[in-house]
């Protein structure tokens, strides 16, 4: 299998090797968080459902010259991860989850708040199996508060957390992010808060474990800058601007002579400078009325139209060349098929194919953050549903064929 970054040093040992995670997630958020953990290394035990599996299974597109029950997503999602199929609604599912998790250092779900207590998996319950126990929630709203028990998916935290709200030109609709943004970001907080309390119990020799709280709205607070103080301290609600950031001029996307959007920022008097100079009108920096960052911010559309005037006349080539010989930070709006062909992207290798059961190899993306000792890897893709059962249940717990066999026909687990 190809290993997606170089290995740096002769460590065989990847970072988080030792941890066993259970994930007990569906769709996006939890899985999310736990593919990022096995990326580095741990061992993560993925609960599914015996003939159902992870609805992420059926989203997005198939091989169109495979039978496959699952899409190219899931070969990304499910990766490094072992598929144990188990209803762990019933009794005998319950009491299997029991015994794993004596084992398992973090526990990680993303049900609506109070499903697991329904099914008896409640954290006192969890903490009786084991008392040190990391349990990381992911939930629309969290795990209290008046919504709590309100439905929630990432397109609702994007309405909800203000993101869409500033999002999208000032005279449409507000606009949701092309990708699910809450999702992906509530897997990395969520992956962030399971280390830092693996850390913390590592660091304090904490016995009591850690609960991790996290709502899918909530991913995006931290990443509001001054728009909370500007209301608290202001009483101003930041409307949305499009592709013309509101705090910094001259900056956004900007239409070439050849009918391409790319992106040029000019943040800092001296980036300001060579930009202006570029596009030839190098006196711009030095009128009273473009002084300071406020100014150019009240008197954008002069410096805009100097910006677009010079370049309607020139090719996007043309345009991005100038501007990196006069180190002004620019770029061409690139699609997938500009991305996975740039140089850089493929300098770093970012996607990586790698072998994905009987339908040949598949594009995935590389582990990232890069590390420069025990990097992150990709063993395997996603797994069939309940690949792993007979290798965990069997190898691990020690069920006899004919426990399993049984198991099975009454479908509360599947191999």
């Amino acid at each position: 299998m190809t290993n997606p970054l170089p290995q740096t040093d002769n460590s065989p040992k990847p970072a988080l090797q030792g941890i066993r995670v259970i994930e007990l997630g569906t769709f996006l958020s939890a899985p999310f968080a736990a593919t990022l953990l096995a990326d580095f290394g741990a061992d993560v035990i993925k609960i599914e459902l015996p003939d159902v599996g992870d609805p992420m299974r059926t989203l997005g597109a198939f091989p169109s010259d495979k039978d496959s029950d699952s899409g190219y997503w899931w070969s990304s999602i499910g990766r490094n991860k072992r598929s144990v199929a188990l209803d762990i609604r019933t009794p005998e599912g319950h009491a299997i989850l029991g015994q794993l998790l004596k084992t398992t250092q973090v526990i990680i779900e993303n049900f609506r708040p109070g499903t697991l207590d329904r099914w008896g998996i409640t954290a006192a319950w969890l903490k009786e199996q084991r008392p040190d126990i990391i349990i990381v929630r992911i939930s629309g709203y969290g795990q209290d508060g008046p919504w709590r028990d309100t439905p929630g998916f990432d397109r609702n935290a994007q309405a909800f957390s203000g993101l869409a709200y500033v999002t999208g030109e000032k005279e449409t609709a507000p606009q949701q992010a092309g990708l699910p943004v809450c999702d992906f970001t509530a897997g990395l907080w969520a992956a962030f808060g399971a280390v830092t309390a693996l850390l913390g119990k590592h660091l304090h020799n904490d016995t009591v474990g850690n609960e991790v709280d996290l709502a899918l709205y909530e991913t995006m607070i931290p990443f509001l800058k001054d728009i909370p103080m500007k209301y608290r301290h202001q009483g101003k609600v930041t409307e949305r601007t499009g592709n013309t950031p509101d705090y910094v001029s001259p900056g956004g996307a900007y239409l070439t002579g050849d009918k391409e959007w790319i992106f040029v920022s000019g943040t800092g008097d001296r980036v300001f400078s060579r930009l202006m100079t570029v596009v030839g009108h190098p006196e711009m920096p030095e009128q009273p009325m473009f002084q300071q960052n406020k100014d150019r911010v009240t008197h954008r559309p002069l410096l805009d139209a100097a910006i677009n005037a010079w370049l309607k006349k020139r090719t996007t080539a043309e345009a991005l060349e100038a501007f990196q010989l006069a180190d002004v930070p620019a770029v061409k709006i690139q699609s997938i098929d500009d991305l996975m062909n740039h140089p850089q992207v493929v300098s770093r290798s970012n996607f990586v194919d790698v072998p994905d059961h009987d339908r040949g190899d598949v594009c995935l993306t590389s582990p990232v953050p890069r590390l420069s000792r025990m990097p992150g890897t990709i063993r395997w893709a996603g797994q069939h549903l309940g690949e792993a059962t007979r290798e965990v249940l069997q190898g691990e717990l020690n069920l006899s064929d004919e426990i399993l066999s049984e198991l099975r026909e009454r479908k509360i687990v599947g191999c």
